[in-house]
């Protein structure tokens, strides 16, 4: 399975949006909106309004990540301005887990689960059959540019092997530094789809559309001829 991307838009040059989001929606597997509340994490994000503002301009599935409280709202609100995927963090869910990814599946979106760095593969073994895609953070979730965590790879092997083991066929995707120097390790640990923002992709040059190849050939070699 080839390696696929999901550019973090809360990474954009927010002066050229419309002029980016066109080179994503070509070159991207997905557009990855992250979402904040300023209590489950000290940050803001994204919005609804945002991903409802883009929504007609982009054919790629926007992807949102819920890093907040009150998921109902958050679920309800982000399907209703035109998400393909919503995943929220098995933290934040608690109990009430299960019941959230059957609504987000209910409402026609791509169900995910993210597993904050305290959290083991383990602990979300029971909920595997229920999501489409399962997000590891190695970063603390909530500040983009934060160190790598490198002690993270086990626990992306370990859902590699929990994925095999249990039948199942959710993605596995990584959040937070990707970069030159890590990821091939991700890819050998298990990762299927990469969320790319500073340091992998819009840091690279000013123009998105080089910044996009450079990440290319970093990342998967030179292309076959």
């Amino acid at each position: 399975m080839r390696a696929r991307f999901a550019p973090s838009l809360l990474c954009m040059d927010l002066l050229r949006v419309g002029e980016q989001l066109k080179v994503l929606d070509r070159r991207a597997d997905c557009l990855h909106v992250d979402l904040m509340d300023l209590r489950f994490v000290d940050n803001l994000g994204l919005s609804p309004a945002f991903v409802r503002a883009i929504r007609p301009s982009v054919k790629k599935p926007i992807d949102c990540h819920v890093m907040g409280l009150g998921l109902d709202w958050w679920v309800g609100e982000l399907a209703d301005a035109g998400a393909d995927g919503i995943s929220v963090h098995l933290e934040a869910a608690g109990a009430a887990a299960p019941a959230v990814l059957e609504d987000i599946r209910a409402r026609g979106c791509r169900a995910g689960l993210v597993l904050s760095p305290e959290t083991g593969a383990d602990q979300a073994e029971r909920l595997l059959p229920l999501v489409d895609k399962v997000t590891v953070m190695t970063v603390e979730p909530g500040f983009p540019g934060a160190p790598f965590l490198w002690d993270m790879l086990p626990k992306i092997a370990g859902l590699a092997q929990l994925r095999e083991r249990l039948g199942l066929s959710f993605e596995i995707e990584m959040d937070g530094s990707c970069a030159d120097g890590n990821f091939q390790a991700l890819r050998r640990a298990g990762t299927d789809v990469f969320v790319v923002g500073a340091a992998a992709l819009f840091g690279r040059d000013p123009e998105l559309e080089r910044a996009y190849d450079q990440m290319e050939r970093a990342f998967l070699g030179p292309p076959e001829l």
